[in-house]
This record gives C-alpha cells, sequence and structure tokens, in this order.
C-alpha cells in the first residue's frame, strides 16, 4: 500500500509479459536510472558501505562459466550471414557476487551457432538488476539490487535463454554518513517515531576488533528472545523497514550488535554500537531493507542477531521471514484518540494533579511512503466545544468518500470528499443514522448500521441511503425490521456482511445485493458463536467470497475495545459457512508476554479488521486494532489508552493498527493467516483504532502509477520506460490491470487469476 511503500517501479519483461507485480523503489528509482545510463562505466554509482568486494575495480569482464572474473576482449563476431545448428548461448547459469554500489564484474555474453559464434542480438528482462548491451553481449550489474534475471540471445528466427542470478552484498559498520529514515532530519519521523516505526534510531560504529568479537562464536544468554518482529512474517515488499526489538538475557548489558540478513539474491552485514541504554531495540536501515525486499523472489529470508559484551558475542537470535511478490496501493483511515494533529477536547488529568489538559479525536490518514500520518477529518475546537471532533468513520473502497461522526453529540455525520481535498458535507438531520455505516464501493451510497456501538443512537432497521445528501434510497428485498450492525459491502458491490442481533445473540450475516435494482435477496446466517459471543466488523476478501471478522470473546455484545473486551479474528466463506479463527494473526501460542501489564493473552485482544481491497503477492492484506506489546515500544497495560488517564506523551498505549497477510483460495475451515506486523507511519502516542485500508481515487491517463487500481482505465502501462495510466493495450493483461476473467490475463495457464476485477497472483509465488 502505497502508504507504506515508496515510489519507482521494478518490472520483469514488457507489455503482456509480466511475470511480477509492479515493484516501488525508493530513492532509488534515479540512482538506478543514473546506472543504466551510464552503462559499463566503473564507479559510475559509488557507495559508501565497507565490506565485500566483489571483484576488480577496473571493471573487468567475466565470461568464463565457473565464477570467476577474468579479462578479454569479448567474442569474434562472425556477422548476420547463415548459419546452421540450434543457437547456444554462453555463459549458462551464471552466478556473480556484487558489492552494493559497485557495478562490477561485467559479465560477458556470446551466442553460437552449430559452434562458430555469432551476431546475436542480447537482451536482459530485470533490468534494476542489469543493463544489458545488445550488441555487444555485455552485461552490467546496477549495484542496486540482486536477484535472478533472465538472459536471452536472439539471432535470426530463434532464441535462447539463460539465467543470471546476481548476489548483491552490503555491509553497514554504523549508519552511512547523512543517512535519513526519512520524515524530516534524523529520520525522527514526527509523530509516527524515528522511521516511522519508534525506537532510538541507528547506534554508531563498531572498532574492528568489537566486529571480530561479534563475528565469533556467540555463547546463549538465558532470557536473550525476540520480541518483534515476529518469526515467519509474511512482508510485503517496499514496506518501511522495521524495528528489530528484543528481550536481553542474563548479561543483559549490550553494548553492539551484529545484524545478518541473507536470502537467495542478497546478504547484508550490518554493525552498530547500542543506541541507548538499556539497548533493546534497533532499526533495519531502510537502504538495506529495500535492497532486501527488492532483491526477493520468493526466497526465505533468514535473519540473526548477535551481541556483544565485554568483549564476548552472545546469542544469535534467529528467525525466517517471507517476502510477498508484490506491493500494494492505497491508504488506511482510522480513528485517533490523542492526536498531536488536532486540539479539540479538554479535561482534568488524573496523573496531572487535575490541571486541564487538551488533545484531539480525529480521522487521520496514513499517505504513500510517509512516517508519519496527516489529518484527514477533524479540527480543532477551544475548551468546551468538542465539535470538531471526528472519529467513527467509514470508508469507500474505491477511495472516493469517508463519512465520520461529529464529537459533540456523536448523532450528526458528515460525508468527506477524498477527491476534492477532503471537503465536508454535513449529512441530514442529527439522528445517529449514517454512524458505523457501510459506505458502497463508489462512495455515492450507504447501507446503515442499526447496532447500538458506543456514541451511536442508531435507527431501528437498517437501509439505503444517499450521499452526501443523507436521504433514503427505495430499495427491496430487505426482511422485515432487519437490524444489521457494522455491515460492509463487498469489493464488488454484492454482497453485504453484517452482526445479525435480531435475535438473542448477533450472528454473522450475509445479503445478497443488486446495485443497478437495489433489490436485496438470499439473506443466511455465516456464523453463530456458542456461549453468548458476537461476530461483528466483517471485511470481505478480495475475492468477495469469504469474510474476516472480529469474534467478541467478552465485555461489550457489540465490539467495544474497550475494558475488558477480548477478541479474535475469524474467517468464514460463504459457500460453506465454515468458520475457523486466524490463529497466525491472533498469535495464539508465540505472541510475548515479559514486557508490560495485564499481556498474558494478547492473542485475544484483536478487533476491528478491514480488508485492502486489491490482492497483491497471492495474498489479501487486513489491518486490525490490536492492544498487544508492540515489542517494548508500546508496553502500557492493554487497556490504557484513554489520555485522560495517563501521560501519553511520556508512555505509548498498545492501541495500534496491525496487518497481516492471508492466503487467498485457502480451505475452509484452515488458518490461511500468518503473522502480523505494525502498521509503520501511525502516530506513536496516540490510540489508534477501525483502520480502514483502500484504494486511493483513480488517476487521469498520463499519470504516474505503480498498478492498475490506481488508474481510472484500469491500465498502468510502460510509456517511453515510465509506467502511466493508458488505455488497454493489445494483447493480454498485465498483473495489477483490470480484467473481467482469468483469460484476460498474461499467465492464465500459470495460475494468474482475475480478482475483483484485477489480474493477480492466487498464491505466493
Amino acid at each position: 500500500m502505497s502508504l507504506l511503500f515508496r515510489h519507482g517501479t521494478l518490472r520483469r519483461g514488457g507489455r503482456g509479459m509480466r511475470q511480477k507485480s509492479p515493484r516501488p523503489l525508493p530513492r532509488l528509482g534515479l540512482v538506478l536510472l543514473v546506472c543504466l545510463l551510464v552503462g559499463a562505466t566503473a564507479g559510475a554509482c559509488g557507495s559508501s558501505h565497507d565490506g565485500f568486494t566483489a571483484g576488480p575495480a577496473d571493471a573487468s569482464v567475466d565470461g568464463s562459466g565457473d565464477g570467476t572474473v577474468g579479462g578479454g576482449d569479448g567474442p569474434t563476431l562472425l556477422g548476420d550471414g547463415p548459419a546452421s545448428g540450434s543457437l547456444a548461448i554462453s555463459p549458462a547459469n551464471k552466478t556473480i557476487d556484487v558489492t552494493y554500489g559497485q557495478q562490477t564484474p561485467l559479465v560477458q555474453y556470446t551466442a553460437t551457432v552449430g559452434g562458430a559464434t555469432v551476431h546475436a542480438s542480447f537482451a536482459i528482462d530485470l533490468g534494476p538488476v542489469g543493463a544489458m548491451n545488445a550488441s555487444t553481449g555485455v552485461m552490467t550489474p546496477t549495484g542496486r539490487i540482486g536477484g535472478t534475471a533472465n538472459v536471452t540471445a536472439t539471432y535470426g528466427s530463434q532464441k535462447q535463454s539463460t539465467q543470471l542470478t546476481v548476489r548483491l552484498h552490503m555491509v553497514d559498520n554504523g549508519a552511512p554518513a547523512g543517512y535519513d529514515a526519512g520524515g524530516g532530519t534524523g529520520g525522527t519521523g514526527g509523530t509516527g517515531g524515528y522511521g516511522g516505526v519508534g525506537g532510538a534510531g541507528p547506534g554508531g560504529q563498531v572498532s574492528p576488533g568489537g566486529q571480530t568479537v561479534l563475528n565469533g562464536t556467540p555463547t546463549a544468554d538465558t532470557g536473550l528472545a525476540f520480541l518483534y518482529p515476529y518469526d515467519k512474517t509474511v512482508w510485503p515488499q517496499g514496506l518501511l523497514a522495521p524495528l528489530l526489538q528484543w528481550q536481553p538475557g542474563q548479561v543483559g548489558n549490550y553494548d553492539a550488535i551484529y545484524i545478518h540478513l541473507s536470502e537467495t539474491g542478497f546478504d547484508y552485514q550490518g554493525y552498530f554500537a547500542k543506541n541507548a541504554s538499556p539497548f533493546v531495540n534497533h532499526p533495519i536501515l531502510q537502504q538495506a531493507w529495500d535492497a532486501l525486499s527488492y532483491s526477493n523472489q520468493g526466497s526465505p529470508v533468514t535473519v540473526s542477531l548477535v551481541f556483544s559484551s565485554g568483549g564476548k558475542a552472545y546469542g544469535p537470535l534467529t528467525e525466517t521471514w517471507t517476502i510477498a511478490q508484490g506491493t500494494l496501493t492505497g491508504t488506511v483511515y482510522y480513528n485517533s484518540y490523542g492526536t498531536a494533529l488536532a486540539t479539540n477536547y479538554c479535561a482534568g488529568a488524573n496523573w496531572n494533579g487535575g490541571n486541564q489538559i487538551c488533545f484531539g479525536g480525529a480521522t487521520l490518514g496514513i499517505k504513500h511512503g510517509a512516517t508519519s500520518p496527516v489529518l484527514i477529518a477533524g479540527k480543532d475546537s477551544p475548551p468546551g466545544d468538542q465539535s470538531g471532533c471526528r472519529v467513527c468513520h467509514s470508508v469507500a473502497a474505491q477511495g472516493a468518500t469517508l463519512v465520520t461522526q461529529h464529537g459533540e453529540n456523536y448523532a450528526q455525520s458528515s460525508a468527506y470528499a477524498l477527491t476534492s481535498n477532503n471537503a465536508e458535507t454535513v449529512m441530514g438531520a442529527a439522528s445517529g443514522v449514517y454512524a458505523f455505516a457501510a459506505v458502497s464501493p463508489d462512495g455515492t451510497y450507504l447501507f446503515n448500521n442499526t447496532g447500538p456501538l458506543p456514541g451511536t443512537t442508531p435507527a431501528a432497521a437498517s437501509g439505503l441511503y444517499s450521499i452526501p445528501s443523507g436521504a433514503a434510497i427505495n430499495a427491496t428485498g430487505l426482511p422485515s425490521g432487519l437490524a444489521a450492525a457494522t455491515p460492509v459491502f463487498s469489493p464488488d458491490d454484492k454482497h453485504i456482511a453484517f452482526g445479525d442481533h435480531g435475535g438473542d445473540n448477533v450472528s454473522l450475516a450475509s445479503i445478497d445485493f443488486d446495485a443497478a435494482t437495489k433489490a436485496f435477496s438470499n439473506k443466511q446466517i455465516l456464523d453463530t458463536p456458542t456461549g453468548g459471543d458476537t461476530d461483528l466488523f466483517p471485511a470481505f476478501l478480495p475475492t468477495n467470497d469469504s469474510v474476516i471478522y472480529e469474534r467478541e470473546l467478552s465485555g461489550s455484545p457489540y465490539g467495544a475495545t474497550s475494558s475488558p473486551s477480548h477478541g479474535e479474528l475469524w474467517w468464514v466463506d460463504l459457500k460453506t459457512h465454515t468458520a475457523a479463527e486466524l490463529k497466525n494473526l491472533d498469535g495464539e501460542a508465540y505472541l510475548p508476554t515479559t514486557y508490560g501489564t495485564n499481556h498474558a493473552a494478547d492473542w485475544t485482544l484483536q478487533y476491528e479488521p478491514t480488508v485492502n481491497p486489491v490482492a497483491s503477492g497471492g495474498y489479501a492484506w487486513v489491518v486490525f486494532t490490536s492492544r498487544r506489546l508492540y515489542g517494548n515500544v508500546a508496553t502500557q497495560d492493554p487497556y490504557l489508552s484513554d489520555p485522560r488517564d495517563y501521560n501519553q506523551a511520556l508512555s505509548a498505549t498498545t492501541k495500534k493498527l496491525w496487518v497481516a497477510a492471508i492466503d487467498l483460495n485457502a480451505m475452509p475451515g484452515t488458518d490461511p493467516s500468518h503473522p502480523a506486523f505494525y502498521l509503520p507511519g501511525q502516530e506513536l502516542f496516540a490510540g489508534n483504532s477501525r483502520g480502514c485500508w483502500v484504494v486511493d481515487p483513480c488517476e487521469r491517463n498520463g499519470t504516474s502509477c505503480l498498478t492498475g487500481d490506481q488508474c481510472c482505465s484500469g491500465f498502468c502501462e510502460d510509456a517511453d520506460g515510465g509506467l502511466v495510466c493508458g488505455n488497454q493495450p493489445p494483447g493480454c493483461t498485465g498483473l495489477g490491470n483490470t480484467c473481467k476473467q482469468a483469460s484476460d490475463c498474461c499467465g492464465a495457464a500459470q495460475g494468474i487469476q482475475c480478482i475483483d476485477g484485477y489480474c493477480a497472483n492466487s498464491q505466493p509465488q
């Protein structure tokens, strides 16, 4: 999602040949372009990184097949005359080692027919890995991205290909000079914390002797443990770099850390002195994280942390991660209580001797590549006047409209036109009918909530209402007296899921919907939990055939996240009605419990899921509210999130937004989820909840893009070396572009599917 990810793209192949989703390149795009233009010029893209040396500095040519570096003047070309026999390309299945920022060694490719060298045309299908001179066959690595590319020789009507693997090596000893993680000087990140994830920032350099210690054989330190990220996390490409967090062992007083990240196309070694006392967390430098994620082509990432203290090494802490082969676009709009971006509530503070404090309630958005959120809905208001508060909200999946409540009485709502500088229109009478509504994907109408949620005075029955006027819309087929709690439209606008609280218990239900005729039909119960628990806050997967929802275990019967509410996230399919807990997402059996108070069962503190309407990398992506520990950065009591009750400037609440990958097309009754990660860019010292993850409003032709869902035409296509919104190209449709059926998509025979109107991988690659 572009709020988390950077601009620029990586792509494999041309129109109709894409094998990967477009991949964003933060900060690297211009550098890569310069590298590609410079070609084989040695040292054109220099590096301040130390360490591994891949080859001589004179950019010698490697044409051997055994991985050695050798000179040579290139092949003797016989021209374009007739030749008989099969075309062959050499070297075959080559692997080279490249130091980050260096453009050596070069690789000389030759083509032969019947053993005679011919003047073939050469190409490489992954430009960010290396640039190919089409006529000479010399490949120059960019020095910025590793991975495996296909090199093709063409001679007459014959083509022959081989693979080239570039193993990129990066070494950091402290942060490079001038390093900035984003968000201002020193990467402080503003309200989102350092690098958008918190922590103290990178430490300084480690002496050669200290590096020797860290490279030695470590000794186990009892109690030393990973807190965050979690083992087996699935990350999308281009994410803001995570913050490594750990629980110190008995030795504890560490003076340095060695961070080792390794995969097929990339190897990273980072040496850093402690950044604070106690030394309990350290970031991965953004430059290293970008190179890691963009170099990854599906191989597992191994993570190892080793610590030093008193001349001895301790550890290692190890995990394995997965990088999804795709990026996401869109914005997360969420509730913030105690935000620093608006001041519209003042109260006496229990922790401040009764002195009055002022803070804000507002709807915020995490935008493209930002380390902090921006204000979307809400404004300042004087003491005693809460009219500027805007929190409880719903958003159109296509990103056009947001509806939110006013804070003075919660009965009035406003619609915000997200495509017109967030222009506000007050909706209808102050009746409470529009709160927690389902907004149609195009943002032109809503289906209202009737669940008695906090701060609401809902109508007795559900129905359709126009946006922004609030006028009722005639509809047919609704069951008499239908009481739908926290409803949601499917991305294709053909279903609504909701909590049905017409009986003694709240059940999860769905009903079919015809947007053209405004007709409802086929109401069905999807899940009725036992023991009086409730099912609420449903969200459809991009496939439109399954729903993720909150199963309330205790507390409020309508899904409130306040004390003492406990919840788990589950999923159910519309066909078989087979429900299953998302245990990997919830964190059952592996979440840390050491830090903080009352965090012994954090896997029961998950609430309010929403799902990005666009699948990417073979996964759906769910964002949800959790009161779990965020490593050692947010460790408050799980229910201490009201800014009237504690000094939020000194201690971060654990009420935060998290994201998890969900396998597409999973077998009903199984657990298709993966361990979650903290959503970067959210306000660190505020209570955050109800994240609605939607695509951004579409762009006109000629506008730069990453994927087709960003374009009003539905197509993001190559135009003179850059990706822009354009018209439908001839032939099949590439990944991320619009489709009507699977056969429209390039690679349909290899499993590419048309998911909610866009070509996407149906399984992780």
